[in-house]
């Protein structure tokens, strides 16, 4: 089953991270940058318990030595009221950007069925996020990425969810080192 998801790169060689849900089946990772470059991928960790994925681009085998990335804001600086801007591939509509305000800084959900991240304080936001956003970044006014879009209510209008950047980076850092 093809899956699409989106993803941040936050290094030059090459991680980037996107959603458990989004990689945590996958057998073979296809990415594609913003500059339409295709290039392999290998999961390198999953954390269910947070959505957060960390994969490794094939760099070598693109004929790549380095590609731009993100560097995390501080996701609590973060205030209710702040614009922010929601990024990815909702549907499968690569590079699209949606804005929106930040509604909470911090909702927190019970286990949902399959989307289970007990240990997240979640960014509720009304920039749509849609299926396809998932893993993409959520951006405030300064260019900063301040969340990792993960989830919406389906039923709700404009009610998306992102991982602080805080969570992101603590738990990648993990990954990165350790492998989970």
């Amino acid at each position: 089953v093809q899956v699409t998801g989106s993803g941040i790169i936050i290094s030059a060689d090459g991680y980037v991270v996107t959603n458990n849900h989004v990689a945590e089946q996958a057998r073979f990772v296809r990415c594609t940058l913003s500059s339409k470059i295709e290039l392999d991928a290998e999961v390198v960790g999953l954390d269910a318990w947070t959505d957060l994925a960390v994969l490794k681009l094939d760099l070598a085998g693109a004929g790549l030595k380095s590609v731009p990335f993100v560097k995390l804001g501080d996701s609590d600086q973060l205030e209710v009221g702040q614009i922010v801007l929601a990024l990815g591939s909702p549907l499968g509509l690569s590079r699209s950007l949606s804005m929106g305000v930040v509604s909470s800084i911090d909702r927190y959900f019970d286990d949902m069925g399959e989307m289970t991240s007990p240990f997240n304080l979640w960014i509720q936001t009304d920039a749509a996020i849609n299926p396809g956003n998932s893993g993409g970044p959520l951006v405030n006014l300064d260019g900063q990425v301040i969340g990792i879009n993960a989830r919406a209510f389906m039923f709700g209008e404009n009610l998306g969810f992102a991982i602080p950047s805080n969570t992101v980076d603590y738990v990648v850092k993990q990954i990165i080192k350790t492998g989970e």
